[in-house]
């Protein structure tokens, strides 16, 4: 696999993300906001972050609880946003992240594949085929080198470390959150991180097909790049206009974050039994998870449908 084939074009349009980016971080930097509002943002950023990245996975819940891996994903991007002075990305930055994210989930948490893999489209049409394993410490230190070396914008930077990662695809399970911390942790290191208050992972989960799309084609990362940057540009202002207009506090916005997970997977599922919740939560005790549902049914934020053990649960339109 060589790591020196792949190629991006950078469009007067691309110039302009580039240009509207710069402008936003000098914004970020000059908010007029208290150091406690800033961290407070900066945790639900973080939260946000963490439960959208979960979430792009789509992982089924019988084989991961999606508690623990929002926490994992949770530790790890407070660790990159609280660290004062990043080093340069290295190998061990990269399995440090992968072993956060799959802490105990996966025995082979922050180590190498051990056989040949397959990348495939949601239509499940095998759309890439990664290195073979036995290259993958030396593709690592190789990617390491290329991206820690790039003469470009560092948000350009951050997209084409994802989009590479990916390809490489060193994991057997995980990558992809792998790949979204470390463009994170490439622009948190190059001072566009925004303060940690701008969570992509938002956007990608409200465009997950073009996120997909857009990682498709095999050494030009001009539409992931594209993508990337309008990412950014888009939460960012959306930051910006939730500082600006406050959104009034209610009962749903005040949900601490397994509340919250558990009313967006009703939400998502409609007319769900308590049996397919237990199934979706299952490091949670079905005595916290009637607790939970009897919070969102006081708060009139689910109602019950039923009174028997057929009893289903939907949200309140």
């Amino acid at each position: 696999m060589d790591l020196t084939g792949y190629k991006w074009t950078i469009s007067p349009q691309t110039q302009k993300q580039l240009d509207d980016i710069d402008i936003l971080r000098k914004v970020f930097e000059k908010l007029p906001l208290p150091p406690e509002v800033i961290k407070i943002i900066r945790r639900k950023s973080i939260i946000n972050s963490a439960v959208s990245s979960a979430q792009i996975e789509n992982i089924p819940s019988t084989i991961l609880s999606p508690r623990k891996e929002g926490k994992n994903l949770e530790s790890a991007y407070t660790w990159i946003y609280s660290s004062p002075g990043l080093p340069a990305l290295s190998v061990k930055i990269i399995k440090d992240f992968h072993r956060k994210t799959l802490q105990g989930i996966s025995g082979s948490a922050g180590q190498y594949r051990s056989e040949h893999w397959g990348i495939f489209n949601q239509a499940g049409i095998e759309i890439h085929h990664p290195p073979l394993h036995t290259l993958l410490p030396g593709l690592t230190s190789e990617y390491v080198d290329l991206v820690n070396n790039l003469k470009t914008h560092p948000a350009i930077s951050a997209a084409v470390g994802q989009f590479i990662f990916e390809k490489i695809h060193p994991f057997a399970d995980g990558n992809g959150r792998t790949g979204r911390l470390i463009s994170t942790y490439l622009l948190h290191k190059s001072g566009y991180g925004f303060g940690g208050l701008v969570p992509l992972e938002r956007y990608i989960i409200e465009h997950r097909d073009r996120y997909y799309r857009a990682l498709e084609p095999s050494h030009n990362c001009t539409e992931f790049i594209g993508y990337f940057l309008e990412g950014l540009i888009s939460q960012a202002n959306a930051v910006l206009e939730e500082i600006k207009n406050p959104p009034v506090q209610t009962s749903e916005n005040k949900l601490h974050p397994r509340r919250r997970e558990l009313l967006e997977t009703i939400r998502d599922h409609p007319e769900c039994s308590f049996d397919f919740l237990r199934r979706r939560f299952i490091n949670t005790s079905q005595v916290s998870l009637h607790r939970d549902l009897q919070y969102l049914q006081k708060h009139n934020l689910i109602q019950k449908l039923g009174d028997t053990r057929g009893v289903l649960y939907t949200v309140v339109s």
